[in-house]
Order: structure tokens, then C-alpha cells, then sequence
């Protein structure tokens, strides 16, 4: 059942206000009358402070303060409407200006009521066309945004499970809204000892309700999402928010709790959380989940049904006062200022003066707990300044320690081979550091055009995390990693086209393109022609 036809009635003769109200309504109870107005001027105050929807304006024209055609012209600048203007004039020019103005039809007064009905007919016909014309391209629109939606789930639920995704593979995270992303990973608690309490049948029925819960809860966000599986009963979310919707009050801590509140109250189960950091730049996401894959592991020293982000983890390092004594805390600090300055003599030497405050404490219980934090600052600070795949078998072991040996002495010696490992670690990761990282990465793209080419060899590269260096490039080159490694192939290929001896797929190949095809796709996105059409005006020119 089509929805009425909402109708507002402007006039300054109450008697022929009336008389209009009374036979729109006479002409069905699809009419409705939702304002009558003695001036222009009312009926615009009227619909600005209440936000009106109206669909059919009927004004007179001669009225005190506004006329009625300046009303229809004001109006139309904010709504869509159709309009009947009521004029004791009958003459051609008068009618040109209210077509002009945006008027549907005209009346003259004294207005003929059999007349009057068959104009609303026709115009009950006009926005009911309108309405099913609006209705099908809304339609429409819902069914391609539905299915580039499940496209870009599909390629998020292949490309996070990749490894060394060449950058020239990853052109799809451009159809991605530009704006502001987090990376959600959803893990069941005790996924191995929950897996032998269920029969296969009931696992895929658990599998099926996390879905549901997690796709309701989803549902009701005020922003863009997409949801993907992992491995047994784990998922991600992705989610993202526009830039200049600088206002929206959403928190995704907020949200990650609510559904792992949900989780727990209606399932079996508990779930951790981990969340990455604010980002804008999608190619990273392969970094940021080896991220959110070591954070999860933090579970094994705080317990589960808890969430993990970077952000959190640094709040727990600053709330250890109550277990780990002030002077034993600030010389932690001292060693982590030491990993900064990279000596490591300096990291040995302030390590002695950390153990030899081990040996003064007076249980077992410290120790362990202070291990415990010098672990987490270690490893956190690991990820800040550079991608590591280490750091969980590293807080495994260093947490290890408190019970498998057997004294202080030989304590003292497992945790400097640990701290060696740390050393060997950043040192391996640090093959070369300039003064200007985006320079030295721009220098090493250059020369590895033909390779396979990754944020994370980039990264890696320049001894940065991936995420701060996307940051850091983009806000010093007013470009992504992406965009200038694709520039700089296209632009290497132009010039290698010039060469009578070298084929498409040479150059393709020459520039870091495995796929001819797909090398010939993107040049003639870039420059408007094939590298074959390119290449054969370039050789008439010089002929």
C-alpha cells in the first residue's frame, strides 16, 4: 500500500484555505493534509523548524510579505516537491514565470472543483511514478553496494591469509572508501580444550551462531564494516569511519566489549580481542594482523575474555606500581632508553643493574611478575619500531624462566642469552638506517622494481614499523607506498616501451609484473592507452 500523499495548503483567504483543504480531502484517503499556512512566511518558518516532508505544495500567489512563486523557488533549493499555484491571473507570461519557478500546474480562481480533482489525479500519478522510479534506483544502488560488499570481503579474507603480496597485486584496496580503518580479530578462549567437548555437529551450529551474533551486532554500527572467518571459530572485523565525520561518536573498544559480551551470554564460550591501531592505508593489513597475532598472545599471561591493543598494553605497563616496586619500573625504562641508543654494551649493563635487583627481592612471586612486565616492554617496544613474527616465543620463554630453574645464578644467565636474542633480533631487522627513511625506501624501490616488492621488505628496510612508515611516507610525499610504486613502474615502463628489442611482456616483467594482462590493464588506466599501442606511436614518431 502505497503511503499518502502529504499535501500543504497556503493561502491569506481563510474561507478559500478551507475549501481547498476540504476537497483534497475529498478526493480520497490516500490525501492528507499536514499544514495550512495564511502566509508564505509561516509556512517556511513552519517547515525549517520541523523538518517537514511534504510531496504537493498548493499556494496562492498574491499574498502579503512573500508571493507564492518565491515561496516554490525557496523551497525547491532544500526539497523535492510538486507545486499548484492559485492565481486570479490568466495570461502566457504569468504562466511561463510559474513553470520557471517550478511549478507543476495552476488554478484559476474561482476554482472549478470537478477540474481541481482531475489535476490532483494527475499529479497523484506523478509522485507515485516518482515514488517507484525513487524506490528501484535506491533498489538498485543497495544491490551494488551488496555485491562490491561481498567482493571486498572476499579479497580481505584472501589477502590476510597471504604472505609477500607484491604491491602490484593489491590495486583492489583503491575501490576502498578513503578514511579511517581498525582491524578487529576475534579469537575464542581454550579453542583446543572447547574442541573436545563438542561433536562435530555442534561445533558447525556454534560456528553459525558466532556468525549471527556478531552480523546482528554489526548490523547496528553507524559506519561501514566487513566480517571474514578465521581459523576454527575465530573472525575479523574491519571498520571503518570517514574523515570528515570527525563527530561520530563511535569507539571500537566499546563495540569489540559489547560483542564479546554477547559471545559469552549466549555461547559456551569467552573470547579475546585484539585491535590495532588507527590506519588509513589498507595495504598494511597483512602487518597488522602478524600485530593482532601477538597481542592475543598476551592472553597467556593476563587470561582470556579480555581485549589487547596497543594502546591497552601500554596503559598496563604504566599500571604496575602495585607489583613491581618503583626503582625495579624505572630501571626498565633505562633499558629500554638503552634499545633506543643502541648500544649494547649499554643494554648489558643496565640488564646487571635489573638482576641485581632481582636478587634483592624478597619473593618469587616478584621476580616473576617483574620478568613478566620487562617482557612486555621489550616485545612492545620490538613492535613499535619495527614488524616482528619472534616476539611471543620470546615472552614465552623469558616468562619460562621463574620455573625451570634452579637458582638466581642460573637465572641471571638464561635472561641475558635472552636479552641477546632481543639484540640479535633488532640488529637482523636493521639492515640499513639513514637520516631519511623515505628517502633510502624511494632509493631501494628504484633498484628492486623487477622483485617482489612489499611494505613489509620496505619496512623492513628502513628499521621502521610498517604502519608508522605508511604514516610517514605518505604525510612526507602526499602519496601512499602504493601510488609510488605503481607511478614509478608505469613511468620506467613508458621509457623501456621506446625499445625496438624488448616486447610487452619483457617490460612487464622488467617493471615487477608477473601478468602481462594485467600490466597492459593498469598502463591504459594510468595513461589512457595499451603498452602496445604506446609503444607502436612511439616507433612511427621515430621512423
Amino acid at each position: 500500500m502505497h503511503r499518502r500523499i502529504r499535501v500543504m495548503v497556503v493561502d491569506d483567504e481563510p474561507r478559500l484555505r478551507r475549501g481547498v483543504e476540504k476537497l483534497i480531502l475529498s478526493c480520497g484517503e490516500e490525501w492528507e493534509v499536514i499544514g495550512s499556512y495564511n502566509s508564505a512566511v509561516e509556512c517556511l518558518e513552519a517547515f525549517r523548524n520541523q523538518e517537514m516532508s511534504f510531496d504537493l505544495l498548493i499556494t496562492d500567489v498574491k499574498m502579503p510579505g512573500m508571493d507564492g512563486l518565491t515561496l516554490i523557488r525557496t523551497l525547491k533549493e532544500t526539497t523535492n516537491f510538486h507545486a499548484i499555484v492559485i492565481s486570479g491571473y490568466d495570461t502566457f507570461t504569468f504562466l511561463q514565470t510559474a513553470i520557471r519557478e517550478g511549478a507543476s500546474d495552476y488554478m484559476i480562481k474561482p476554482i472549478d472543483r470537478d477540474e481541481f480533482r482531475i489535476q490532483l489525479t494527475e499529479i497523484k500519478k506523478e509522485i507515485i511514478s516518482h515514488r517507484q522510479k525513487v524506490a528501484m534506483i535506491k533498489d538498485m544502488e543497495s544491490k551494488v553496494f551488496e555485491l562490491t560488499h561481498v567482493k571486498q570481503q572476499q579479497k580481505l579474507s584472501e589477502f590476510i591469509w597471504q604472505q609477500d603480496i607484491d604491491l602490484s597485486l593489491l590495486e583492489w584496496t583503491r575501490d576502498f572508501p578513503n578514511g579511517n580503518y581498525r582491524l578487529l580479530y576475534f579469537s575464542i578462549d581454550n579453542i583446543s580444550q572447547k574442541m573436545e567437548t563438542f561433536y562435530k555437529e555442534d561445533w558447525a551450529l556454534w560456528k553459525f551462531a558466532l556468525n549471527n551474533i556478531s552480523k546482528e551486532m554489526e548490523g547496528q554500527l553507524p559506519l561501514t564494516s566487513w566480517q571474514w572467518s578465521g581459523e576454527d571459530l575465530s573472525f575479523w572485523v574491519l571498520l571503518h569511519t570517514e574523515e570528515e565525520r570527525g563527530d561520530l561518536p563511535f569507539d571500537a573498544v566499546e563495540f569489540a566489549n559489547e560483542l564479546k559480551a554477547n559471545i559469552k551470554r549466549f555461547t559456551p564460550f569467552t573470547c579475546s580481542v585484539a585491535i590495532s591501531r588507527e590506519v588509513k592505508d589498507l595495504t598494511i593489513l597483512s602487518n597488522l594482523k602478524d600485530e593482532l597475532f601477538t597481542y592475543i598472545q598476551f592472553r597467556l599471561i593476563y587470561g582470556g575474555n579480555q581485549i589487547f591493543s596497543s594502546e591497552l598494553v601500554e596503559k598496563w605497563n604504566g599500571n604496575q606500581k602495585d607489583m613491581v616496586s618503583e626503582k625495579v619500573l624505572y630501571q626498565m625504562k633505562k633499558i629500554i632508553f638503552s634499545l633506543d641508543n643502541e648500544s649494547k654494551e649499554h643494554t648489558k649493563s643496565q640488564l646487571t643493574i635489573f638482576l641485581n635487583m632481582m636478587e634483592s627481592l624478597e619473593s618469587p612471586s616478584e621476580i616473576k611478575e617483574s620478568l613478566q612486565l620487562l617482557g612486555i616492554k621489550v616485545i612492545h617496544y620490538m613492535m613499535n619500531h619495527t614488524q616482528i613474527k619472534e616476539g611471543m616465543s620470546l615472552m614465552d620463554e623469558l616468562s619460562s624462566f621463574t620455573t625451570r630453574t634452579a637458582n638466581l645464578f642460573e637465572l641471571r644467565i638464561k635472561v641475558f642469552e635472552w636479552m641477546k636474542k632481543v639484540l640479535n633480533v633488532l640488529e637482523r631487522k636493521k639492515e640499513e638506517h639513514t637520516h631519511n627513511p623515505v628517502y633510502a625506501a624511494k632509493q631501494w624501490i628504484s633498484q628492486n622494481l623487477a622483485q617482489n616488492i612489499t611494505i613489509k621488505k620496505i619496512a623492513d628496510y628502513v628499521y621502521m614499523n610498517p604502519t608508522y612508515f605508511c604514516e610517514l611516507f605518505k604525510n612526507e610525499t602526499d602519496e601512499t607506498v602504493l601510488d609510488y610504486v605503481t607511478r614509478l613502474r608505469l613511468e620506467t615502463a613508458r621509457e623501456l616501451l621506446t625499445r625496438k628489442d624488448l616486447k610487452v611482456y619483457d617490460v612487464a616483467k622488467m617493471v615487477g609484473y608477473a601478468d602481462a594482462k594485467y600490466f597492459s590493464k593498469l598502463f591504459k588506466k594510468h595513461y589512457g592507452e595499451t603498452p602496445s599501442t604506446y609503444k607502436e606511436k612511439i616507433i612511427l614518431e621515430r621512423s
